[in-house]
């Protein structure tokens, strides 16, 4: 396997990002045993054994109707599980969903706007100091 290949994420390890990430705001992540009961009446239906074997990697090739169930009950296109930047896109637009949560972050988003190309160009690198400090 080249380096690009062992990079990237397995299907168990994508459908756990979505199980981890996806879910309504102020609850923790849905059970195997939700999504399962989520897609029952999908053609794809599997059982909550069946995706923590999914999760796991020891159903390392899923069916594809069992694929877009799951893609289905998370929103998600089916593409996510086989195209690297299809799941690089909608993972950061979840990373953006979830930082959007924070009132903080919201209200810099929302007092953006009103500043000048030169205001912007230093609130970025301020946040970019301030995170490569912590990070190190």
């Amino acid at each position: 396997m080249t380096g690009a290949e062992q990079q990237k994420a397995s299907f168990g390890d994508k459908l756990a990002y979505l199980i981890e990430t996806v879910h309504p705001p102020g609850r923790g992540p849905y059970s195997y045993r939700e999504i399962a009961a989520g897609i029952a009446d999908h053609p794809g239906a599997v059982t909550a054994a069946h995706i923590n074997q999914l999760v796991k990697g020891k159903q390392p090739h899923p069916r594809i109707h069992h694929v877009e169930a799951l893609a289905s009950f998370f929103g998600v296109p089916v593409t996510y599980f086989f195209d690297e930047d299809t799941a690089a896109q909608v993972m950061a637009e979840y990373e953006l969903v979830a930082a959007m949560r924070d009132s903080r972050i919201r209200e810099i988003c929302l007092h953006a706007p009103r500043l000048d190309q030169q205001g912007l160009i230093a609130i970025t690198n301020l946040i970019k100091n301030l995170t490569a400090t912590k990070d190190t």
